[in-house]
């Protein structure tokens, strides 16, 4: 699992979760991508 802040920039990570938040995508999608798991992902 690489680091997130390695993967992503901040705004692509804000982008990403504003899409969820509007239900434009869905969570499994954006931990998949991420490389996270649920527990994380909730944080």
């Amino acid at each position: 699992m690489a680091q997130l802040h390695k993967k992503f920039t901040d705004e692509q990570v804000k982008e990403l979760l504003e899409k969820y938040l509007k239900k434009e995508v869905e969570r499994k999608y954006l931990q998949e991508i991420m490389g996270i798991g649920k527990k994380i992902f909730f944080c």
